[in-house]
């Protein structure tokens, strides 16, 4: 059961890695082209639409393999009417995402608002058609939709950001924040052509009862991701208003949200493993809740996510002052090296948290994540005014990462009414400790010369993998003899 898990995250989750790498391999192309001012008025309109990107979808994505998979004799009839009552509420919100832009974003302009929000419309219609590709683990034609709209964006982004006088001269809106907004709009389109067969196959259904029943879980799982963006985005908004005016001298509060956002995309590196597992763990464990090792599973799966985690924490700080370099083009986003480490364990721990918040998934009580996720919020914002005043960018991101470890707490003591699952904590207790020596090494000590440094990089991912081993040794050699 392991090994499908294990394949299925490979494959569904192969896209999504290799569109979130991408997204951060295009990162120094456009810190490089882009001034601070237009890379800060960027972040900030994706900030909004990060959030508004959880509302579009209202869940249903999780909705559909919870209760496609219940008969399987109306799978697909189950199937379609999720998919038109997706569609029609991504219409309906589309109105509301132009009326929220345009209040917080005045500077941008009515073409640029409708921009942003079909982008958003095409996002979430694309991504319920795509969770049925899952659903029947139709896996090529899902890679060949999310591999194609991948290119697409790759594609876009080198021409119009290169300098090739033939592209400057069909490019209209010039090389400033709203070109990324158009590219993303233009890779959204193009997207659906990939899908055609699909497209034609589907019938419009409508079905008021399941809608009702499908909102009433949804909902709760809406606000709870609604929550965790806001929790994820919140030092960034707030921090121009709450970091005193000259805190780092020479960079005005407008443009310490690009520095921020640029310091979180070198963080978002460790969520690169985290949603390929959460895009095969999600069809994969209700598939097979019913069955009576499905803890156990859990249990197991948790570990060997826990220690891909923190290869992908060891290998980021050892390598961090390098990978700044590399990809953040600008000397202003050094500011942010203390920041980039704590955002590290804090995405770390909010995948902890994704593996703890089965239980109410499974009991269908997902109104419990809406809670936890509202007491990280309010956790979140309270420390937010009081730390970002006193630590600037680093406070925001201490925040978040105390604000993630509450989460991971309560849920998993709250787990032990409703669904008990044996962690392995030994296991994963001694994993983490040693990362973070490794991480605190790396940290304060810098060899000096060419290759040194490159050198140590490469050590300290590759000392962390043997403890792995040594610690899943008796897995290790079972699997090997099965």
């Amino acid at each position: 059961m392991l090994k499908r898990l294990a394949s299925q995250t490979a494959t569904y989750g192969l896209t999504s890695i290799l569109g979130r790498l991408i997204g951060n391999l295009l990162l120094p192309l456009q810190t490089a082209r882009l001034s601070l001012h237009d890379f800060s008025m960027l972040s900030e309109v994706l900030t909004y639409a990060a959030v508004l990107s959880i509302l579009f979808p209202l869940g249903l994505e999780t909705a559909l393999f919870r209760y496609a998979n219940d008969n399987p004799k109306e799978k697909e009839s189950i199937e379609r009417k999720i998919i038109s009552f997706q569609i029609l509420a991504a219409i309906v919100m589309l109105p509301v995402a132009y009326a929220f832009l345009g209040y917080r974003m005045p500077e941008l302009s009515s073409t640029d608002l409708c921009i942003v929000s079909l982008t958003l419309v095409g996002d979430s219609i694309l991504g319920i058609f795509l969770a049925t590709l899952r659903n029947h683990n139709q896996s090529f034609q899902f890679l060949k939709v999310r591999l194609g709209s991948i290119l697409f964006t790759i594609g876009l982004n080198l021409l119009f950001l290169s300098g090739i006088t033939l592209f400057d001269q069909f490019n209209p809106v010039g090389i400033n924040f709203r070109l990324i907004l158009y590219i993303n709009f233009a890779s959204s389109f193009l997207s659906f052509f990939l899908m055609v067969k699909s497209l034609a196959r589907f019938s419009w259904a409508f079905d008021r009862e399941l809608n009702a029943k499908v909102l009433r879980f949804s909902i709760p799982i809406v606000v709870m991701g609604l929550v965790g963006v806001s929790n994820d985005v919140f030092g960034r908004i707030w921090l121009e208003n709450l970091c005193p005016p000259g805190f780092y001298p020479g960079i005005s509060n407008d443009d310490l949200i690009g520095v921020y956002s640029g310091c979180a995309k070198i963080a978002i590196f460790i969520n690169l493993g985290i949603q390929a597992y959460r895009y095969a763990a999600d069809p994969f464990f209700f598939s097979i809740q019913d069955k009576k090792d499905t803890a156990s599973y859990l249990s197991k799966s948790f570990t060997w996510f826990v220690a891909a985690g923190l290869i992908a924490l060891v290998g980021i700080q050892g390598n961090l002052p390098f990978i700044l370099k590399l990809f953040l083009r600008k000397p202003e986003f050094v500011l942010g090296m203390d920041a980039i480490f704590l955002l590290l364990l804090a995405n770390f721990l909010f995948g902890v948290y994704y593996n703890l918040s089965f239980w109410y998934k499974f009991s269908d009580k997902t109104w419990w994540g809406t809670v936890i996720s509202m007491g990280g919020l309010v956790v979140n914002a309270g420390l937010n005014f009081v730390l970002v005043p006193k630590y600037g960018m680093t406070g925001a991101a201490l925040a978040l990462l105390i604000c993630y470890a509450g989460m991971c707490g309560f849920s998993w003591y709250k787990s032990l009414s409703f669904f008990k699952v044996d962690w392995e904590f030994t296991k994963v207790g001694f994993l983490f400790v040693s990362a973070l020596l490794l991480c605190l090494v790396s940290r304060n000590w810098a060899p000096s010369g060419e290759w040194q440094p490159i050198l140590m990089g490469l050590v300290y991912p590759l000392v962390f993998l043997m403890v792995v081993v040594f610690v899943q040794k008796d897995l290790i050699l079972k699997s090997r003899t099965s």
